[in-house]
């Protein structure tokens, strides 16, 4: 097998696991993350044996186009999601430096408690 088909080889891999990786950041799935972040460093490693002058560029064109897509829609998803749970903090924040809450009578209390959870039945 040539050089150039073993990176072809390794790049349709890493194109797999962009694409489950988009698949859980979409999904929200991220105790799969860890998995799937270790395969894409393990082909990565594997990628890095070669050098340029060994392999034939011009067939990897439209994979490595391929890829870059990929790595750049999973980016995206994790921005998103990452200022999704930024926004839901602040918010979470606010609620809980709003104190003023009615007590189990119906009266206004201004006591400490927290207004995040109903633990009410």
């Amino acid at each position: 097998m040539s050089k150039t088909d073993q990176v072809i080889g390794l790049l349709n891999q890493l194109k797999d696991v962009l694409e489950k990786e988009k698949t859980v950041l979409i999904e929200n799935d991220g105790a799969k993350l860890p998995k799937i972040i270790q395969d894409k460093e393990d082909i990565m490693i594997s990628l890095s044996v070669f050098n340029e002058g060994d392999v034939e560029m011009d067939k990897l064109s439209v994979l490595s186009r391929e890829v870059k897509a990929l790595q750049e829609t999973n980016l995206m998803l994790t921005e998103q999601s990452l200022r999704f749970t930024e926004t839901m903090l602040e918010h979470i924040k606010k609620a809980a430096k709003q104190n003023n809450t009615y007590s189990k009578k119906g009266t206004f209390d201004d006591t400490k408690k927290s207004t995040l959870l109903d633990q009410s039945l």
